[in-house]
């Protein structure tokens, strides 16, 4: 039902977004929601927080709800699919973890998606300069983005 393309990323997405708690088996195989203190998303649950979405039961969210609501609301709703490929994945990458806001005024501002990167790394600096209770994040969002990489470099 859904392209390999985005269903690709969002394997991503999904690595960085979640929460897994050990399994029976061992394994950390449950995702489980989360409240993180200091993030203004609320409670959270596969990425989708509770404040983008305040009718929806996050605690229960499936795995295929919120593939639904990333394929219409993130990688259709902001063109990523009719982007080139690398630069729709690393925008919807942003997207999802900045806001299509944040996302857009970094896309003004970047030729391809290595720069965009660059341009998300700045941002998040910034963001910590301006606002030092988000620094508790930086390390994670500079992880992120150095993933990101990586995982663009197998991309054609």
């Amino acid at each position: 039902m859904y392209p390999d393309r985005f269903l690709n990323i969002l394997k991503f997405i999904f690595k960085w977004e979640c929460v897994f708690k050990k399994g029976k088996h061992g394994n950390y195989d449950h995702v489980i929601w989360e409240n993180e203190e200091g993030d203004p998303g609320g409670v959270t649950k596969w990425g989708i927080d509770q404040r983008s979405h305040p009718d929806l039961d996050i605690k229960n969210l499936t795995q295929e709800q919120a593939t639904e609501i990333y394929y219409n609301e993130y990688w259709l709703k902001y063109g990523c699919n009719v982007m080139l490929e690398k630069l729709g994945e690393v925008y919807f990458n942003c997207c999802v973890n900045c806001g299509a806001g944040r996302a857009k005024k970094i896309l003004a501002k970047s030729e391809d998606a290595e720069k965009f990167m660059d341009n998300q790394e700045a941002f998040y600096r910034g963001l910590v300069e301006s606002k030092p209770a988000f620094s508790k994040f930086l390390k994670g969002w500079l992880n992120r983005t150095s993933d990101l990489r990586k995982f663009i470099n197998t991309l054609k």
